[in-house]
């Protein structure tokens, strides 16, 4: 018998029991007092890496991981970290969890919490909507379609939201079978689907199973990796593939400090990297959830991919504490700046013309970090220390590289001095290289992005940020 059929045949004869000593007329009172929802699929669809915190004492295939863990304390250091969601095991004799932890975690933290479990029939749908759970994890591989059909919609029926989960091809295959007839707007926000890289027959492991998966299944789907990230690098492998959300249960349990975990999978794939020239704020998700560093908005009219403040502060509504909105300007007034940052709420103001020392400083005083883009390592070391140096191509009637690629050897002698951004001509085939030769700490793109001038292209950008996985850049945009 293999693991799994271990755990169902030990979960039909639980919830037998539990069935004996709580009928399903006590769990339907304790619906009426049910807290309020918190949005669990509502907080994965959120740009940038959204991780799921799991809870959980052992495993079948690791054993005990940590049997003495305070539930409410260790929800409260994964809130800390940036959690978007926790996930709480409640599965007694192979997970050794209870519905008692699930109690504990939720009553000490305002994150919405799946209960995982192995749902089999009815009852347990209504026994975890009396718990307070606001999402329910639902399995392909335990049930028959037609009974994935009739949990889901009960769930949904409830107030849960569901996160599926799928293994391999075969279970993909039946998603929109189990799906037929949910509204789209109840698929996009109460339901997720999960892709396990653990099967569960055999409890053997590949990380980047959820990716190859997940290209099988339809449009429009919350996609979530679950199972075997032991680390950041296995984050930013899948995030390279197009999945950043992600369920963690034992790398986290055993980490001394899973806040700081948190954080450090939760920053960009290539932090030094801007995407500049974003007008829509599906393309600012799109760049955040590749890893994008910083996201830049254009304030100069006659540029292509000119916005105003008020569409620029849309842009930026979502985009994560951790990713830089940068405004771009060119000879502005400085009230003009500090209105136009305020509004679009900035973090960092990015300057193209002749403005002085004094307009860097007073924008610096006011909170923002300031770049300033020079044509020569000559005018940028005459910078003031607090700002940053973007050195572009000097080709070109528009201010910025204008896509025109340059020798970027000239940069390297400044790098030594101080962190310094490139421009120009910059493309997912040439990035390494600029880098190399430039020693950039950071790097600014936009025509090389496009498909034609302000038009963004998808496809090039993931191409870009994916070049850019590997390479040593700084947080210079922040």
């Amino acid at each position: 018998m293999d693991f799994l059929s271990k755990i169902l045949a030990a979960k039909r004869a639980e919830v037998a029991e539990t069935k004996r000593r709580f009928p399903l007329d006590g769990l339907i009172a304790r619906l009426e007092r049910r807290d309020a929802a918190r949005g669990f699929c509502r907080a994965l669809s959120k740009p940038g890496v959204q991780v799921i915190a799991e809870i959980k004492r052992a495993s079948p295939s690791k054993g005990d991981l940590r049997l003495d863990l305070d539930p409410a304390a260790l929800a409260r250091v994964y809130e800390a970290g940036g959690a978007a969601c926790l996930s709480v095991l409640t599965e007694p004799a192979f997970f050794k969890g209870s519905l008692a932890d699930f109690t504990a975690a939720r009553d000490a933290v305002s994150l919405p919490v799946l209960r995982k479990d192995f749902i089999l029939e009815p009852y347990q749908v209504f026994e975890t909507a009396a718990a307070g759970a606001d999402a329910m994890l639902l399995i392909l591989r335990c049930v028959t379609e037609a009974e994935a059909s009739e949990l889901l919609r009960l769930a949904l029926a409830l107030g849960l939201d569901v996160l599926v989960e799928c293994y391999g091809a075969d279970d993909a295959r039946r998603i929109p079978a189990v799906f037929a007839g949910i509204p789209p707007e109840t698929l996009r926000e109460h339901i997720a689907v999960g892709i396990n890289n653990r099967d569960l027959s055999t409890f053997q492991t590949e990380v980047s199973h959820a990716a190859t998966v997940a290209k099988g299944l339809p449009d429009g789907l919350t996609v979530v990796a679950l199972s075997g990230i032991g680390g950041v690098g296995d984050v930013r492998t899948l995030q390279t593939l197009g999945i950043n959300r992600f369920l963690v249960g034992e790398a986290l349990v055993r980490s001394a400090d899973a806040a700081g975990t948190l954080r450090e999978w939760r920053g960009p794939l290539a932090p030094g990297v801007k995407i500049c020239g974003i007008r829509y704020p599906e393309t600012a998700a799109y760049c955040v959830n590749r890893g994008a560093g910083a996201l830049g908005a254009v304030f100069y009219p006659p540029s292509p991919r000119y916005v105003a403040p008020v569409v620029a502060r849309a842009i930026f509504e979502e985009v994560p504490e951790n990713v830089a909105r940068v405004g771009v300007f060119v000879n502005p007034q400085l009230d003009a700046v500090l209105e136009t940052a305020r509004i679009a709420r900035l973090t960092t103001v990015q300057l193209h013309g002749a403005e002085t020392p004094a307009t860097m400083r007073a924008v610096a005083d006011a909170g923002y970090r300031v770049v300033k883009a020079v044509k020569s390592a000559d005018e940028a070391v005459s910078l003031p220390p607090f700002v940053g140096a973007l050195l572009e191509c000097s080709r070109g009637t528009l201010p910025g590289g204008n896509g025109a690629s340059w020798n970027w050897a000239e940069a390297k002698p400044l790098s030594a001095q101080r962190p310094i951004a490139v421009a120009g001509g910059l493309t997912p085939e040439n990035l390494a290289c600029a880098a190399a030769a430039s020693g950039a700490a950071a790097l600014d793109v936009s025509s090389g992005a496009e498909s034609s001038p302000g038009v963004k292209d998808r496809a090039k950008i993931a191409s870009f940020l994916a070049s850019a996985a590997g390479l040593q850049t700084g947080r210079f945009w922040l």
